[in-house]
Order: structure tokens, then sequence, then C-alpha cells
């Protein structure tokens, strides 16, 4: 998943559920272009295009995009709960009805289903993100702790009283 080393295992499992749930936006974004909120639309298609960055045609996926993703996914999940419940209050219908035209009760679902799949997304996207920066991190730094460093051709041994900076820190 990272420009550095190849995708993590979570990474290579959770593929099939990130592009199921770029599939499900891909689905809300017609289904909000069919509802007529085009804004929404638009936003859900930026979404979109910026989750297919994160998938790449390789096999792996872009920590980077990835994290791009997750915010925009976050923020736009956040609008949605706020639409979700301006509707929920300010329409004549309760959210589903059967009087209420089709269209309305589709629009509901859609609704519904925008900050659901989008706080998800969001979630799997920080959850990738943090395992690829972990991943890294290990890959860096890969004898970090077990005392075999080698420094001039000497060997270290573990320092036991190395501890790392405690101190507090100070803003200018």
């Amino acid at each position: 998943m990272s420009s550095v080393g190849p995708p993590t295992r979570f990474a290579l499992k959770a593929r099939p559920i990130f592009i199921g749930l770029l599939i499900m936006q891909a689905i809300m974004m017609i289904g909000r272009f069919f509802i007529m909120d085009l804004w929404g639309a638009m936003l859900t298609l930026l979404v979109v295009l910026m989750g297919s960055f994160v998938v790449s045609t390789t096999g792996g996926m872009d920590t980077t995009y990835c994290l791009y993703y997750g915010l925009m996914c976050l923020v736009n999940g956040i609008f949605d709960i706020i639409l979700c419940v301006e509707r929920a209050v300010h329409v004549k219908y309760m959210l589903f009805s059967s009087t209420a035209p089709a269209v309305f009760n589709v629009a509901s679902a859609v609704f519904l289903l925008c900050p659901i799949i989008e706080i998800a997304s969001a979630a799997l996207a920080a959850y990738l993100y943090i395992d690829a920066q972990e991943s890294e991190a290990r890959l860096m730094l890969p004898h970090y702790g077990t005392g075999s460093n080698t420094f001039g051709g000497m060997r270290q041994g573990p320092d036991q009283s190395f501890q790392p900076f405690e101190g507090r820190s100070h803003h200018l």
C-alpha cells in the first residue's frame, strides 16, 4: 500500500471490501443524480474519483490517496448526516411512507445510505493508512529494539539506559 514497500496483508485482504464500498458509493452517486440532488452527486463523484486513485492497477493501494479519500469521505459523510437529519425533520411525510411518491422513498433510501457508506469508507481508509504507516516504520527501522544494530562495523548491544525524550515541548 505504501510507495516504500509492498502492500500489507491487511491492505490486500481489505482491497475487495474497499472496492465494494467504492462501487456502492458510485451507485449512490447515480441515485443522487436520479433524485436531482446534483450538488451532492457532484461531490460524491469527486469522492469516488479520489477512491479510484487509491486502487492501483498493480494490485496494491496508494497510501497518500487513501488518506485524502478518507478525509473526503469523512467530511462528505458529516454533511450527509446533517442533510439526513434535516430531511427527517422538515418533510411532510415520514422517512419512508406508502402514501409518498416512489421518488421520495428512493431519495430517503439514498439519503440514509450515503452517510453510512461514507463513514464506513472513511473508517476503512483510516485503518488502511495507519496499517501502511506502521508497516513503513517497520521497514525503515527493521531492527529497532532488538539490539542487532551495527554502527561502524561494531556491534552495539541494547542500551538499557536509553529513554526517549520525555520533556516538555515549547511552541514558537
